[in-house]
């Protein structure tokens, strides 16, 4: 069962061109539960061992064309950021979060954004922390999370042409893994970033999921919120990974029923970062659907 629901995710033996359900009793759906995943299809070709058909190439020309129209305004926001908002840079995040916007809705993609209630003001500085299963998490996050924030990215992205480079404009924080003192420099300057007013958003498990279900959180984040002084706002990202698998380079299909869950804040004040890790954890997974969850006997421990 396990064999057949990973060759329909895929595309491979035993799945059909246009998608395939997947029912229970498998590492991707509960059971009973039945699940679709779309399929690469014929008109498909692999690039770097990621497959990418006609609908991921339109994602991708609608991302490169809006990025292009809107590099010049980019550029004058970065100006007036650095003259007149050199902490918060306002502006850049409002250019990021536009160009996120209308290149998913350009393709037909708007995910369904609930527990608006739980936000904080627009002043206020959180750490938000949502499950990663999919690149499409950043546009999706960027584009539809009414707050503006920043990221603490993997130095990689920051360094891809023209859509990295406007998010280290806008003063996202670069993680370094090359050793042990760039991460404690990247550390000191998500807590200096927090401190200065802006939202952070970190994706706790460290990198995708490949199946979409939750995986063990990392602690550095939770220990980073008390350090800063800051509340954690969990965030559930509900079946996007079902249309931008990770072995998909965009996504295989327009993506529909997707739910961006806003939860309650987690205080963080007289609280180890072991308890929020808890806290958030087990907020998330409640909020997922059953093939997202954490399989009932895999415990998710915290982690360095």
């Amino acid at each position: 069962a396990v064999a057949a629901s990973r060759a329909s995710l895929v595309g491979g033996p035993g799945g059909s061109r246009r998608g395939a359900a997947v029912r229970g009793a498998s590492a991707l759906a509960a059971p009973g539960e039945e699940v679709f995943f779309p399929q690469p299809g014929r008109l498909s070709v692999t690039i770097g061992g990621k497959s990418l058909n006609v609908v991921g190439a339109v994602f991708a020309v609608a991302m490169t064309v809006w990025v292009l129209a809107l590099y010049p305004f980019v550029l004058a926001a970065w100006l007036l950021s650095r003259l007149f908002d050199e902490k918060r840079r306002r502006l850049m995040d409002a250019m990021v979060s536009l160009w996120a916007k209308v290149s998913m809705l350009t393709c037909g993609y708007r995910p369904r954004v609930t527990g608006l209630d739980e936000l904080p003001g627009r002043d206020e500085a959180v750490l938000y922390v949502p499950n990663h299963c999919s690149y499409l998490d950043i546009l999706t996050l960027s584009g539809f999370l009414p707050r503006p924030f920043k990221y603490i990215s993997k130095i990689e992205i920051l360094r891809i042409p023209l859509v990295g480079w406007a998010m280290s404009f806008a003063g996202h924080v670069a993680l370094r893994r090359s050793d042990r003192r760039s991460q404690l420099e990247s550390y000191k300057k998500a807590v200096e970033t927090l401190k200065d007013g802006n939202s952070l958003t970190a994706f706790a498990e460290g990198t995708r999921s490949e199946s979409g279900r939750l995986q063990p959180f990392k602690r550095g984040p939770f220990k980073m919120a008390i350090d800063a002084g800051v509340d954690v706002v969990p965030v559930a990202i509900r079946d996007l990974h079902r249309w931008h698998p990770t072995n998909a380079l965009m996504p295989l299909a327009r993506p529909k029923d997707v739910e961006l869950r806003i939860l309650p804040r987690v205080p963080t004040l007289g609280k180890t970062p072991e308890q929020i890790l808890d806290e958030c954890r087990r907020a998330i997974d409640a909020a997922l659907p059953p093939h997202q969850r954490t399989l009932p006997n895999n415990a998710l421990p915290a982690s360095g």
